[in-house]
């Protein structure tokens, strides 16, 4: 019996722990008036039980409470059911629900929230006005940069970058809803430092000149302004502005071959023009290894100098180091290396080994490279190509020749 009384008297006791939040109950007349406006300033919400807002709210607040829990010397996270105590409600003029105040110490002034209603943003609101930081994680910065008249030509008009520009204005609904969006697919492709997507508030006076320099007429604007050139005259982006139709065009025009997650498609740090070449060398006698060599340092050589194609001379240098690999050690070096760097990406997914994003990238454009040395079928397709250039070469050549005999 002493037994039983001890594990129902524990079982309470975990239940009332399990269930303890960090949101004070201020619902009493007495205890409202017992901390607000006291020396210890309050963040308060006005809900009604039935209330579909205040609902939804819930689960935001109470990580909210959680993320001051160890401040309750200096800031507290409150609640009052207005319906059930509707002088309070009366105190501060309700209006709806829920609403959301902060009171400052020694103040039964409020200072009305009306920011987005998330752990992120609520947080924010209470570190500004009680200067006391959340133990929440800081927000990461924008991935897309925001720029003004000062800073737009430094970036956008790098010659080395391809830059999607968005020209818009805060009041503008179209722009509001694009946001979130536009942000998630410059999130996609943040470890792409080549490929840039960026804005600008052209409603504001000191960007006047941007819009009127880029012919902005309408919000939202995007253009989208290639590498390569000196003047980098932009081209107007007029697919729909959903996350699949922005990141299909940014991969189209940086060559960056992006899936929705981030990770790279397996035609990353491939040249077309190069795969034949790399496919044909695997498989070629080692007689005949050297054109072929030759042909693709030809070709890589010739990119080096205009600026849009340093990063494709870039990827073509690594398929010659492949190719000199396989001329030292044989054939079986590329199966090898690839089956040593899919180990090494394996373990960074199983967290056995910390990797960057950026070093991830690199090792699977690699392991890409190498597949396309070992694709027999596009070795096929090259080699047939070659053997029919060479055939018309043949009788293109026959032909002159019977047209010189004939004269």
């Amino acid at each position: 019996m002493h037994a039983a009384w001890i594990l129902s008297a524990l079982l309470v006791l975990v239940a009332a722990v399990v269930q303890a939040s960090n949101v004070l109950d201020l619902t009493d007349t007495k205890a409202y008036d017992a901390v607000v406006g006291q020396s210890i300033g309050v963040m308060v919400e006005f809900f009604a039980p039935w209330c579909g807002h205040c609902k939804r709210l819930a689960p935001e607040y109470e990580k909210l409470a959680d993320a001051f829990a160890t401040k309750k010397n200096k800031v507290l996270i409150a609640k009052v059911d207005a319906d059930a105590n509707r002088e309070l409600g009366e105190r501060i003029n309700l209006k709806g629900f829920p609403t959301l105040m902060y009171f400052p110490p020694n103040s039964q002034e409020g200072v009305p929230y009306s920011g987005a209603r998330t752990t992120e943003a609520l947080a924010e609101f209470v570190t500004e006005q009680s200067q006391v930081r959340s133990s929440l994680e800081p927000p990461r910065p924008p991935a897309a940069l925001e720029l003004d008249v000062d800073s737009f030509d430094r970036v956008v008009m790098d010659p080395e970058l391809d830059v999607l520009v968005e020209f818009y204005a805060p009041w503008c609904g179209h722009c509001k809803r694009l946001e979130p969006v536009y942000e998630e697919v410059a999130r996609t492709l943040e470890r792409d430092d080549q490929c840039q997507m960026v804005k600008v508030n052209v409603d504001d006076p000191k960007n006047a000149e941007l819009k009127k320099r880029f012919q902005v007429s309408s919000f939202p604007t995007l253009k989208f302004f290639p590498s390569g050139s000196d003047d980098k005259w932009p081209r107007p982006y007029l697919k729909e502005r959903t996350a699949d139709d922005l990141l299909a065009f940014m991969n189209e025009k940086c060559g960056t071959f992006r899936t929705k997650e981030g990770t790279l498609t397996q035609f990353a740090g491939r040249m077309p023009a190069l795969d034949g070449l790399a496919a044909r060398f695997y498989a070629a006698a080692d007689a005949t290894r050297e054109s072929i060599h030759q042909e693709v340092a030809k070709y890589v050589e010739g990119m080096k100098g205009a600026v849009s194609s340093k990063r494709k001379a870039s990827a073509g240098d690594y398929y010659l180091r492949v190719m000199d690999r396989i001329t030292r050690d044989g054939t079986e070096y590329v199966q090898r290396e690839s089956d040593r760097l899919s180990k090494i990406l394996a373990k960074s997914a199983e967290g056995l080994t910390a990797l960057t994003g950026h070093k991830i990238d690199d090792i699977t454009r690699k392991i890409n490279v190498l597949s396309a040395f070992m694709n027999e079928r596009i070795a096929n397709a090259a080699e047939k190509a070659t053997q029919a250039a060479a055939s018309a070469s043949s009788e293109a050549e026959e032909t002159a020749s019977s047209v010189h005999d004939e004269l």
